[in-house]
């Protein structure tokens, strides 16, 4: 089984240091046909047929930018709890649209920002055909102030959109939503959006496995102690430089264990983000700890709610915790 060390890692990361738009490749296979909604959560099915009307119907006109956005409707907003599909539906309209066309989390469009610069970034979303963002994130002001830039400037061009946000899994179904949120904090460039609530049963618990029996041949392996794993996330910033992930299929980390200070758990969860994008195996050797004694820190900050539901959620499958470890462990 080949080896790859954290020294060759971060040479790579300093030769390829940049934006990487691309899907994940967990979803590089998904596909309209062979989407199956749930029909006890009839949203599912509507998104589905939202989705196909969407990539039938005729393409915006390409446009130079113009100072008003056009706001007839040609968006799509996703919004749901963690693990029920929304990604996997939304990558599955990536696949089936012709180029060019960008794939992105709003974590990447917020780091693009700084490294293209606004002007750049705003330019190469208005010249796509359709852009996905995954992951919207309503709860930071300077995001909302981003997010709305953005928006205008492909609602200026010619790009369909398709987003997806996370709804708080503490609330009711009616507070949970971040549809109403959306309504508000972009104001009038929500009337270019079919918001569709997308509810149903977290798909990552029932495919809780290790996934190391699945990997083929012999999978580039980084095998790293849990504070060696600690200290290279604090030097290679999981979300801005993720591209070393593309020289490793397994990671097996020695000793994992809770995170107290926040700062760092929320850098794991930018770990985890990339990690289960890019369809990396992750083991944890020795007992496998739940999720929330990893996460400890971020329990209970109305900050991090929506972190925390989709990281727990992404490490019961990669880690292959089933859920009644995981309640065993709380």
């Amino acid at each position: 089984m080949p080896e790859v060390s954290l020294a060759e890692l971060r040479a790579h990361v300093a030769a390829v240091r940049g934006p990487q738009f691309r899907l994940p490749a967990r979803f590089a296979a998904a596909s309209l046909d062979d989407y199956r909604p749930d029909p006890a959560y009839p949203g599912q099915a509507a998104a589905l047929m939202q989705v196909r009307a969407m990539l039938a119907s005729e393409p915006p006109r390409r446009r130079l930018f113009r100072r008003a956005p056009d706001l007839t409707p040609r968006g799509l907003y996703l919004d749901g709890p963690p693990g029920v599909g929304k990604t996997h539906l939304m990558a599955a309209a990536f696949n089936a649209a012709p180029e060019p066309k960008l794939f992105v989390t709003f974590d990447e469009l917020s780091a693009a920002a700084g490294t293209l610069g606004m002007s750049g970034l705003s330019r190469l979303l208005a010249s796509q055909r359709l852009v996905c963002i995954d992951e919207i994130y309503l709860r930071d002001p300077a995001n909302i102030m981003l997010l709305v830039s953005l928006l205008r400037a492909m609602l200026s061009g010619s790009p369909r959109i398709i987003a997806t946000a996370n709804a708080d899994p503490l609330g009711s179904s009616a507070k949970g939503m971040t549809g109403d949120d959306f309504r508000r904090e972009v104001g009038e460039i929500a009337s270019a959006f079919t918001i569709q609530r997308f509810d149903g049963v977290d798909r990552r618990l029932a495919l809780a496995q290790v996934r190391r029996g699945r990997l083929v041949g012999e999978p580039r392996t980084l095998r790293v102690a849990w504070d060696q794993l600690l200290q290279f996330l604090t030097d290679i910033h999981p979300m801005y430089d993720a591209a070393w992930l593309d020289l490793v299929d397994l990671i097996e980390v020695d000793r994992a264990g809770a995170l107290d200070d926040s700062d760092q758990a929320l850098r794991f969860v930018r770990f985890i983000d990339r990690v289960y994008d890019r369809d990396v195996a992750l083991v944890a050797e020795g007992p496998a700890p739940a999720p929330d004694a990893i996460l400890r820190s971020l329990i209970g900050d109305r900050r991090f709610v929506l972190h925390v539901a989709r990281c727990r959620s992404r490490l019961v499958e990669l880690l292959g915790v089933s859920v009644a470890e995981e309640r065993a462990a709380d």
